[in-house]
């Protein structure tokens, strides 16, 4: 799944590939809209969902598994790059609803920060978690 802008070119640029796109038509309220938007179509049957952004460009299939495969139930996956947390969490559904009500432009970090006993973290290499703002910043 991919929450998406209402910008044509997104849409494009995923054409394609095997994904339910969710459409977030006011963007700039934040990425917790974004989140909350993505959290509501996760269907009924899962038991997790794993949030990330898309301006990662090193992270790899393989450092997705580890993610993945430290996941317990009733827990929350964060990756550690060196000295600081980042992005993909996975979060457990009990986080959810949280996940919903969250708002403004900080994402899931307040509730890993409101629940640190259910945090399990995962050292990823350090490059795995740059991320990409600006064109000139993309890997050639």
């Amino acid at each position: 799944m991919a929450v998406v802008s209402t910008d044509p070119a997104l849409r494009r640029a995923l054409d394609g590939l095997s994904l339910v796109l969710v459409e977030n038509p006011t963007p700039e309220t934040g990425i917790s809209h974004s989140i909350a938007l993505g959290i509501a179509a996760v269907p009924a049957q899962v038991d997790a969902a794993l949030i990330g952004v898309a301006d990662q460009p090193h992270l790899t299939a393989s450092g997705l598994r580890s993610l993945v495969d430290a996941f317990r139930p009733g827990m929350i996956v964060v990756p550690r790059y060196d000295d600081h947390r980042g992005n993909p969490v996975l979060f457990d559904r009990r986080f959810f609803a949280a996940l919903g009500q969250l708002s403004g432009d900080r994402g899931g970090q307040r509730l890993i920060a409101a629940h640190p006993e259910a945090a399990i973290e995962v050292a990823l290499p350090k490059t795995m978690g740059i991320d990409v703002d600006r064109p000139e910043e993309w890997p050639s």
